[in-house]
């Protein structure tokens, strides 16, 4: 193309017609494109906040459809406002279709400024962190795909994540693995992935030398099916059963219902397990709760350490919030810390994410943090007290209806009888309060997130069809506090 900054902005629109005006306004457009080459596209933020949050939820998607408009292998750097020595920016060698951001630098990792933000427990958090020895690793944290982002020093630990940090950090320091697999499972923005990178982080840099991959469990399946497609099984067999020494698996659960990836990630494990390879995975659910997976993987899934995470407590989310705000130089006082806090319950990506929202409109606006800000920033849907109908009331009503004992709704009790009218409970406790899966799996005796979002699913789709249970909701519904 003749014009070079055509291929910026040309990409630009493409992201804008599957990107929310308010986020693209806000995230996107403030970017000034400063060069295009043949292999790199400079960036401008004009502030920190903003080039932080493009990087994080944007840089990918822009990256893909810069690849596609040029033709070629591109990346994207900032210009002046980064650290200097460490560029954000994609790989060239990525396909189009990976979500990942690595940095890249010029024949080196990147050194760590002092006073440089660290991330904190999120699957897709914000900032840099220590990784300790990084020149010493380097070559195998890049081949690995890990994140220079998640590190074990700027993960927060508290009583909801205790076990599954220990379990990391065992599953780091000990080679041959002393338990093997490790499975870490939890729901959404908990930090699963953050552990697994910091997993890798340690091997790199205290055993250099060692093979370390890290995928998903999407990845797998479409390196197994592009290796079917072009007759290169061997290689893709080689590559994951002889070549590596560590294997970091995010969310295998996306295998579940796909019997040939299955299969063949079946062998891949018992090669490597038998060969006393390191194996890491996480989940969203506990492997019993993965439906439409191999018995034979599931067993496997938990012969070694399974440890869970949980929604961090009030103290925990206070501790994420003041350590990134330290980091970033943001001025957070108490009673805003704690009024996040209180309002974010069950995702630490979505308390990451409202720390920086205040940090930028703080940085556009040039007004100072407060309450009345951050009420005013964050918008009255997400700083708005709980006024809906307590679980319990509902619980009530629903057994009352259906002539069981409330105390069986939050029992283990399998039966039809019971079983039917606790998904309707379940299922009505969503639409009619403010609880988050977790807290709803709490309040019915402790079960699983992943129990209540299929029991909702499941009331969902019936409800379509089924008449006679519409009925019965609307009867239920019509007895509940107005």
């Amino acid at each position: 193309m003749n014009d070079t900054h055509s291929i910026w902005f040309d990409a630009l629109q493409r992201v804008q017609t599957r990107v929310s005006p308010q986020n693209f306004d806000m995230w996107i457009r403030p970017l000034e494109c400063v060069d295009v080459g043949a292999e790199i596209v400079k960036l401008r933020a004009p502030n920190a906040y903003i080039r932080l949050w493009f990087e994080t939820n944007f840089l990918p998607e822009v990256v893909a459809e810069l690849v596609s408009v040029a033709g070629r292998p591109i990346s994207v750097e900032f210009a002046s406002d980064a650290p200097e020595g460490a560029i954000l920016r994609r790989s060239p060698a990525s396909p189009v279709g990976d979500t990942d951001v690595a940095f890249a630098t010029a024949g080196k990792a990147p050194d760590v400024p002092a006073g440089a933000p660290a991330i904190v427990n999120s699957d897709a958090g914000e900032g840099y962190g220590r990784v300790g020895s990084l020149e010493a690793g380097a070559a195998a944290t890049a081949a690995a795909n890990l994140n220079p982002r998640y590190v074990f020093e700027s993960f927060v630990s508290g009583p909801s994540n205790q076990l599954a940090f220990a379990a990391a950090q065992s599953a780091a320091a000990s080679y041959p693995p002393k338990y093997n697999p490790v499975f870490l499972c939890g729901g959404v923005g908990l930090g699963k992935t953050h552990l697994l990178h910091a997993i890798g982080h340690v091997h790199a840099t205290d055993r250099p030398g060692t093979r370390i991959h890290y995928t998903t469990g999407e990845r797998f399946m479409n390196e197994y099916v592009s290796g079917v497609q072009t007759r290169s099984m061997n290689a893709f067999r080689k590559r994951y059963r002889e070549d590596i020494d560590v294997l970091l698996v995010d969310d295998v659960q996306f295998l579940a219902g796909k019997e040939g990836t299955q299969d063949e990630f079946f062998h891949t494990f018992n090669a490597l397990y038998e060969t006393h390879k390191q194996i890491v995975l996480t989940s969203d659910r506990k492997p019993h709760e993965i439906s439409d997976i191999a018995d034979r993987l599931r067993t496997r899934f938990a012969w070694g350490l399974l440890a869970d995470i949980e929604p961090p407590e009030l103290e925990v989310r206070l501790a994420i919030l003041r350590k990134k705000a330290a980091s970033e130089g943001i001025a957070l006082p108490d009673d805003v810390a704690m009024l996040v806090a209180t309002a974010v319950k069950s995702n630490v990506r979505e308390l990451e994410g409202a720390l920086i929202r205040l940090a930028a409109y703080s940085s556009l606006s040039k007004r100072v943090i407060d309450v009345e800000f951050a009420r005013e920033t964050l918008g009255p849907a997400f700083m708005r007290p709980r006024e809906h109908l307590a679980v319990e009331t509902i619980i009530k009503a629903v057994a009352t209806y259906y002539g069981v004992r409330a105390a069986d709704l939050k029992g283990e009790r399998r039966h039809k009888s019971i079983a039917a009218p606790r998904a309707v409970a379940m299922y009505l406790a969503r639409q009619h309060t403010q609880e988050s899966y977790p807290d709803l799996g709490r309040a019915f005796g402790g079960k699983h997130h992943t129990t209540i979002i299929s029991a909702v699913e499941k009331i969902a789709v019936k409800l379509a069809a089924d008449v006679t249970l519409r009925g019965e909701i609307m009867a239920i519904e019509s007895t509940l506090p107005k």
